[in-house]
């Protein structure tokens, strides 16, 4: 095949991904919907960790890792989009972690000072960094100390505690690692 041929053939997969993806998107909506009624969790680490690891035991070694990488983007997408229905949640998230800190949403500031821990082994930091670019959200700073088998994470972010955007990542953040905190507005 011809760089071309391959082209078009790539164009042609990419279009008949994109229905099945919406559908996924659609889905994600109703577990939000769901999540809203219940109160249950968004990420299961657990039932992730399963579905992955049923639907890459027949993948060719050649390509599993990357197949791995792309269930993994595409669950934690799904549940960006999850959080954002999810008002609620972000509410506790967020002010809880306010009030911890002892600081006021309403207080005028134009960055997020957050604090978090993962497992180095999961590679979770990935998936986070990718999450703030989808919530397009700017890193002014980041500084991250590994110690054992534990990443600690503090982070600038340019932006707003009222934004939904913001909200909406440091939910994100806050369900899903360890040791969440807002740090300081700024």
């Amino acid at each position: 095949m011809t760089l071309e041929e391959i082209r078009k053939q790539i164009d042609a997969i990419d279009t008949q991904m994109k229905p099945l993806f919406l559908q996924r998107m659609e889905c994600a909506r109703y577990v939000a919907e769901e999540k809203e009624k219940t109160g249950g969790n968004v990420y299961v680490p657990e039932r992730e960790r399963e579905i992955i690891e049923k639907r890459a035991s027949d993948v060719d070694t050649d390509v599993r890792e990357e197949y791995v990488t792309f269930l993994k983007h595409l669950m934690s997408v799904c549940r960006r989009y999850e959080y954002g229905f999810l008002d609620h949640m972000q509410a506790d998230v967020v002010e809880g972690a306010l009030t911890i800190a002892g600081l006021c949403k309403e207080a005028e500031h134009k960055k997020v000072k957050i604090s978090y821990s993962c497992k180095t082994a999961d590679h979770t930091l990935n998936l986070y960094l990718n999450m703030i670019s989808l919530n397009q959200i700017v890193i002014e700073k980041m500084q991250v100390e590994t110690e054992g088998d534990i990443q600690i994470v503090t982070m600038e972010l340019c932006g707003n505690v009222n934004d939904s955007n913001m909200r909406q990542l440091l939910c994100q953040i806050g369900k899903e690692t360890e040791h969440f905190e807002i740090l300081s507005l700024e």
